[in-house]
C-alpha cells in the first residue's frame, strides 16, 4: 500500500500514476458512486466520478495487482492509496 501524498486531487496526474504502475486505459470500479459502481470504464472516466465524492472507491485496474484506494472524505482530503502487489 502507497499512499499518495496531498495534494492528490488531480485526476490526470492520478491517472498518469497508475499507468507509471502498469495501469490499462481500462479499469473495474467499486464504488459508493452509483455512475460508477460495478462497471468497467475508462480509468480516468472512473477517476473524475471517484476523486473528491465523498465516499469509498476501490479501482481496480490490473486484478489481484493494481488498485487505487479513495477513503471516506472526513476532514480535509481523503486519503489515496496505489495498492500493489
Amino acid at each position: 500500500m502507497i499512499e499518495i501524498p496531498p495534494p492528490n486531487s488531480c485526476t490526470s496526474e492520478l491517472a498518469n500514476l497508475l499507468q507509471k504502475h502498469g495501469a490499462g486505459k481500462q479499469c473495474y470500479a467499486l464504488s459508493f458512486n452509483g455512475d460508477i459502481d460495478g462497471k468497467e470504464l475508462l480509468l480516468l472516466t472512473v477517476l473524475k466520478h471517484a476523486v473528491d465524492y465523498g465516499f469509498p472507491s476501490l479501482i481496480v485496474c490490473i486484478p489481484n495487482k493494481l488498485a487505487y484506494f479513495e477513503a471516506e472524505q472526513v476532514y480535509g482530503p481523503p486519503p489515496r492509496y496505489i495498492l500493489k502487489r
